[in-house]
């Protein structure tokens, strides 16, 4: 099934790309985007799609921190009856919850998850990408990491700045660019996209809020979006990618920290025709893609993130997976970032 997402992600799209003498009508129709859609906040286009357009866009015109220079012209009204939801929450931790419990009816294609178990005391706001295969991304995860920012701005209020950036991307930009933005330093070549929170920003109340809005809006967005897409396969997945890093990822832990017993767990994912060990690959071989497409990532520390020990172990995976060394597999992978799949 396609995942699509709604036309306000592109908010302010047209003009940018004007303002870099651009033609905003023709980058659209390239990825089979109707232009007029973008006028109709209602309307969704292919997730897929609009992430290459970023990337065909910031290509064409030259421009690296486009996702960037897109996300400071959008907020959390891209995320329409959400945003009322959330702007009238008692604080910026439940806020957020309930952004992320709904956030499928803006888009399926994207999963942020609030994990206060990497560093207690300095919650992880993490971005995920929910597409098989995954494309090239680097402009989409600025522009999410920098919506999720403005997010955080305008519920927190003056003065909020994260502890600090995380991105699996390698750093392209100066250190400068990204301290200007986020008002805190970015991190590249991380397991997780993330914005890191400092202690207390969640439980800060929001002024002003209305609750009887607030619990209006909530039955409303209840009866459309009842579906949860994070069925018990979509759960563990990101337990597993959550875990690799950690060199902790197993079943029993994983049962535990969703509140199951293991044999339980397994019965589940059996009734969903999956194996958790096939997961494991499965996730390791689309990350080891993700981290080898960036040139400047060393071969050690990807093979941590994917949860190896030693080295020569990734290297025999690699080897499994794609009959070639992991260095091999970067240069193909490098040559073949000119097409936007």
């Amino acid at each position: 099934m396609t995942a699509l997402i709604k036309t306000t992600s592109l908010t302010g799209f047209a003009q940018l790309v004007r303002e870099l003498n651009g033609n905003p009508e023709d980058l659209l129709r390239q990825m089979q985007i109707e232009p007029a859609l973008l006028d109709n906040s209602s309307a969704v286009i292919p997730y897929r799609a609009m992430i290459n357009l970023l990337e065909l866009s910031a290509e064409r015109l030259q421009c690296i921190d486009f996702g960037l220079r897109l996300a400071e012209r959008q907020s959390i009204t891209i995320l329409g009856p959400l945003a009322v939801i959330a702007q009238n929450a008692r604080n910026v931790g439940e806020a957020l919850v309930e952004i992320i419990r709904f956030l499928h009816i803006y888009s399926p294609g994207i999963f942020i998850h609030l994990d206060t178990e990497i560093d207690p005391a300095h919650p992880h706001l993490i971005y995920e990408m929910r597409l098989r295969p995954a494309p090239r991304q680097r402009q989409v995860i600025e522009l999410t990491l920098g919506v999720m920012f403005k997010t955080l701005h305008m519920l927190f209020g003056p003065g909020f700045r994260p502890h600090s950036v995380l991105s699996r991307t390698e750093a392209r930009l100066p250190q400068s660019r990204y301290q200007r933005f986020f008002g805190a330093r970015t991190y590249f070549g991380q397991a997780q996209n993330a914005l890191v929170l400092l202690p207390g920003q969640l439980t800060k109340s929001i002024d002003q809020h209305n609750r009887q809005l607030h619990d209006t809006m909530m039955d409303y967005i209840s009866d459309i979006g009842a579906v949860n897409p994070l069925d018990i396969g979509s759960q563990v997945e990101y337990s597993i990618r959550r875990l690799l890093p950690t060199l902790r990822c197993a079943l029993p832990l994983i049962a535990e920290q969703m509140g199951m017993r293991e044999r339980s767990l397994q019965r589940r994912l059996g009734e969903s025709e999956l194996v958790f060990e096939d997961m494991v690959e499965a996730a390791r071989r689309e990350l080891a893609d993700l981290y080898l497409a960036e040139a400047n990532m060393p071969m050690a520390q990807i093979a941590g993130l994917l949860g190896y020990a030693e080295q020569s172990s990734f290297n025999r995976a690699c080897r499994r997976w794609y009959s070639m060394s992991p260095r091999e597999r970067r240069a193909l992978l490098r040559a073949g970032q000119q097409g936007f799949g």
